[in-house]
């Protein structure tokens, strides 16, 4: 450790959310915080000085693309700073497309799934398919943008949506009360929006309600193989040699668990399979902090990853009764998950520097 102790930069978009947790944990292990607007003009430029960077950014489409993929994989690679979530962490967040080829090349078991990028193709798998499949947008959360294909000519509907002009508009993961605003106020926009064809001449996308959350998708068709018999999924959230787990319960009537908000945090209800499997898996991916989604499937009832995601609800994690580690040893005691994200980044700060 450098004389004075080390200084961490955390961007500080969220006082009382991951920021805030990050800041109170770095500064009761004597670490100096620097405040950070990556945002903001010379992101770069702000870093000086730091040890390392932290940086909680969700999955709206500008922040991703052009924002924190480009800036902390400068800060990592060029500027050779340690920081959180590394790019092996964090570089397929919310990108279903990139997870399903990643995985699948890790050989970690996921269900199988098909990437079209020509609508023939598509539509000639879709006169074959056994069905019911699950169609997804590669974006979104909470299980926003997943719907069940029942048959060839629903099918075939849905990849003429994705390849046509104006493709798919990925809708936002907001709470039921917020998503019943936003449907009333997207159909007044409609109301307004009038012919396309202005927009089209003007070079812009007709302005969408929270337009934050919005962006379409188009030129591309993802389906994945339904796994039936499933009334929840299990999340297991590997943090360094910590796994907090807990199943959640699909909607009712629905086939979808995530965002459903029906949790249940049972340790002995979990499959300790799903635990051993993700300690595998994020061992594969060299992760720093990864939330894994798993479904059963076939007569062994095999767990499978559907899902895997750096960002997660830090609130469900707490309220796990303990964790395991990578022994499948069992650790009493609720834990923020900030706290275990700050003790190893720190080590891993103090080994790098």
């Amino acid at each position: 450790m450098k004389p004075g102790g080390l200084c961490i930069g955390v961007h500080a978009a969220e006082p009382d959310g991951y920021a805030g947790r990050w800041e109170t944990a770095l500064q009761a292990r004597g670490a100096t915080v620097k405040r950070l607007d990556l945002l903001g003009p010379d992101p770069l430029g702000q870093v000086a000085g730091c040890d390392g960077v932290m940086w909680h950014w969700f999955h709206y489409p500008h922040e991703v693309r052009m924002a924190a993929l480009p800036v902390l994989r400068v800060i990592e690679e060029q500027l050779r700073l340690p920081v959180f979530p590394d790019l092996a962490t964090c570089w397929h967040y919310d990108d279903k497309i990139a997870q399903s080829h990643l995985l699948g090349a890790l050989g970690i078991p996921i269900p199988r799934t098909w990437v079209f990028w020509r609508e023939a193709d598509a539509l000639a798998w879709c006169g074959q398919a056994n069905y019911p499949v699950v169609a997804k947008l590669s974006m979104g959360a909470s299980s926003q943008n997943v719907r069940l294909i029942r048959d060839a000519a629903e099918a075939g509907a849905y990849v003429e949506r994705c390849f046509s002009g104006s493709g798919i508009v990925a809708r936002p993961a907001l709470p039921n009360r917020w998503g019943l605003r936003l449907r009333r106020r997207l159909k007044n926009a409609v109301k307004r929006i009038g012919p396309a064809a202005a927009y089209v001449w003007a070079n812009r996308f007709p302005a969408m309600p929270h337009p934050t959350f919005w962006m379409p998708q188009k030129n591309c068709a993802l389906f994945q193989e339904f796994l039936p018999g499933n009334e929840f999924d299990t999340r297991v959230t590997v943090i360094g040699d910590r796994a907090f787990a807990f199943r959640r319960f699909n909607r009712p009537n629905d086939f979808r668990a995530s965002g459903s908000g029906n949790l249940q945090h049972d340790p002995s209800a979990v499959d300790l399979r799903c635990v051993s499997a993700a300690f595998a898996a994020a061992q594969r991916l060299k992760s720093q902090s990864m939330a894994f989604d798993f479904l059963f499937r076939g007569a062994g009832q095999e767990p499978v990853v559907v899902e895997v995601s750096y960002c997660y609800a830090d609130w469900a994690v707490e309220r796990c009764p303990g964790h395991w580690d990578s022994q499948l040893q069992w650790h009493e005691g609720h834990l923020w998950p900030e706290e275990a994200h700050v003790e190893d980044f720190l080590k891993r700060v103090e080994v790098q520097g």
